[in-house]
């Protein structure tokens, strides 16, 4: 057998399927080998088992046959293309699972101090969308100090330390809010003052937060991050007047 030729085996040994899955795959036209033998066997070129091993990654990646067949037939679709495509979903999937071990060791270092939430209670402190935001905040945050810091305090929160911080929280955003449309610049006394609530509101519940690091967070609220989101969707413009506020808090803290 010349090098560039494989048969049923060992293109199923290369692709690390089994030999009853390539036959499924050529009768249904999604990878057929390029040559048979003279006797009838089929034999794979090196075309062909990459085409499987493209195959192989998208079933492993959650694709249906249909959609990779779709994929596979699309000639505009390049061998980069698929390498650039399934290193986005492989990335993906892997900040997903990498925010489902996070929650998980938060809910194990919870249940060692003896504490713990059940489902009902996390979503009535973080509502429906908690992997997901576990998700964001991992991909943003997961290597810094800050992000690692904040894992280990929480995790011992019970359900009404959460509801009392969030309480805390939302009395400081409105004040925030109630100064914006009444026309107090977000560099008056006031706002500085409710720059500091909040500074100290992170620094007692979440994270270390001198003020060049409540500056940097101010950042990501100007940027209309989730948190950025979060106050335009109290008042439009909000995330705006949030940043401007704490930069000259810290611009007078010195």
């Amino acid at each position: 057998m010349a090098d560039d030729k494989y048969t049923v085996g060992a293109a199923a040994e290369l692709a690390g399927v089994s030999i009853r899955t390539l036959h499924h795959y050529d009768q249904i036209g999604l990878v057929q080998p390029s040559k048979r033998s003279t006797a009838g066997y089929r034999l794979y070129s090196d075309t062909d088992v990459q085409a499987l091993t493209r195959v192989v990654f998208y079933r492993e990646l959650g694709l249906e046959l249909g959609e990779i067949a779709s994929l596979l037939a699309d000639r505009d679709i390049t061998d980069e293309h698929h390498l650039q495509r399934q290193r986005k979903l492989l990335t993906e999937r892997i900040s997903h699972f990498t925010a489902m071990v996070s929650v998980i060791d938060h809910e194990l270092s919870a249940r060692a101090a003896g504490i713990g939430l059940t489902p009902q209670q996390r979503r009535a402190v973080f509502g429906q969308d908690f992997v997901a935001h576990a998700t964001s905040a991992v991909q943003k945050w997961g290597d810094s100090k800050e992000f690692v810091q904040r894992q280990q305090r929480t995790a011992r929160y019970s359900q009404q330390d959460w509801e009392k911080l969030r309480a805390e929280l939302a009395a400081i955003n409105r004040a925030w809010a109630e100064a914006m449309l009444s026309g107090t610049p977000p560099t008056s006394p006031l706002a500085m003052d409710l720059a500091e609530q909040h500074r100290e509101h992170t620094a007692r519940w979440f994270h270390d937060c001198d003020h060049a690091t409540h500056r940097e967070l101010a950042v990501h609220y100007r940027n209309n991050e989730r948190s950025g989101q979060n106050y335009d969707a109290m008042v439009p413009g909000l995330s705006q007047y949030v940043h401007d506020a704490i930069v000259a808090n810290a611009e007078r803290s010195g």
